[in-house]
């Protein structure tokens, strides 16, 4: 078998992952469970929780890692991550499971207002490597929703 042949049915196998990948629908945002106290400190802690997602693509996706700022009541709380490797099944909910660095001060005057009225506006921005088999894309993270705090942290 020569180079051309090998050369096109690997192009061509990159090109058609890409293009699927590129008509990916945005997951849809379900819930917030298992929050949990990571690290506690004065000025930066670190909350663990689950982001719960449901997945509207006929097709199953991996979630490398992801990254981004979170915002509560269009106060900035922090920066969050996911390191590990999550497998998303087609058409179904699954759990992402974010490390969420916290600015304290922040966190107390978003806590004071939320006390004063549950429903906050979250945003969140970021971005996320997704793919499938070895091709990997950066798929931008954008939410922005309201959200009643005292159900979220039952």
């Amino acid at each position: 078998m020569t180079k051309t042949p090998v050369l096109f049915l690997l192009i061509f196998i990159i090109v058609g992952v890409l293009s699927s990948c590129g008509s990916i629908k945005d997951p849809e945002f379900q819930s917030i469970e298992n929050i949990k106290l990571g690290k506690l400190g004065l000025s930066e802690s670190t909350l663990n929780l689950d982001i719960v997602y449901s997945n509207p693509n006929n097709t199953r996706l991996k979630l490398k890692s992801a990254e981004g700022e979170a915002w509560l009541d269009n106060n900035f709380l922090g920066h969050f991550t996911v390191d590990s490797l999550i497998n998303i099944p087609a058409n179904n909910l699954f759990r992402l499971p974010v490390k969420l660095q916290v600015d304290m001060s922040k966190i107390l005057q978003s806590s004071i207002l939320a006390f004063l009225n549950p429903e906050v506006m979250i945003k969140v921005n970021g971005k996320a490597k997704l793919g499938k088999g070895i091709v990997y894309i950066n798929y931008p993270i954008k939410y922005e929703g309201k959200q009643n705090l005292r159900e979220l942290l039952k």
